[in-house]
């Protein structure tokens, strides 16, 4: 076999492996709407629960959307718009975001039901508890008489 053709025949499979990665990428984030962010955040994990923060400032306790499943938390969270460019005697205007979207895969399995959440000065914290691990089944051998 010519050691060219082999290289040709590897390079067209990494171009399929990689198009095929692109095309998973972009459908994992085809749902974020233009001129979200992802915010700041913060997964810590302790002996009975998993807390997790975000930042999210400038929005309103009431424009925040959570989604909590066993194994993973989704925000959404809205800022209303402002129409104060539209007024006079602004020089430069930055802040040109829509709001905030993150979906996280947690370390561990949790209890959606039983979660709690509280959002003070721009963050925002979760707080989930942790389900029962399963016990490993313990297999004993019994002496046979």
């Amino acid at each position: 076999m010519d050691i060219f053709e082999e290289i040709k025949r590897m390079r067209r499979e990494m171009d399929k492996l990689f198009d095929s990665f692109l095309a998973e990428q972009s459908k994992a984030f085809s749902h974020i709407e233009r001129g979200f962010r992802m915010p700041v955040s913060d997964v810590r994990e302790t002996d009975d629960e998993v807390i997790v923060r975000f930042e999210i400032p400038g929005v309103n306790k009431e424009d925040i959307n959570l989604e909590i499943t066993e194994d993973t938390i989704k925000l959404r969270a809205q800022r209303k718009a402002e129409s104060r460019l539209e007024k006079e005697g602004y020089f430069r205007a930055e802040s040109s975001y829509k709001g905030f979207y993150q979906m996280l895969t947690l370390p561990c399995k949790v209890i959606p039901e039983r979660a709690r959440a509280e959002y003070k000065n721009g963050v925002l914290e979760v707080r989930v508890p942790k389900a029962e691990k399963k016990k490993e089944k313990k297999a004993v051998g019994v002496e046979i008489k």
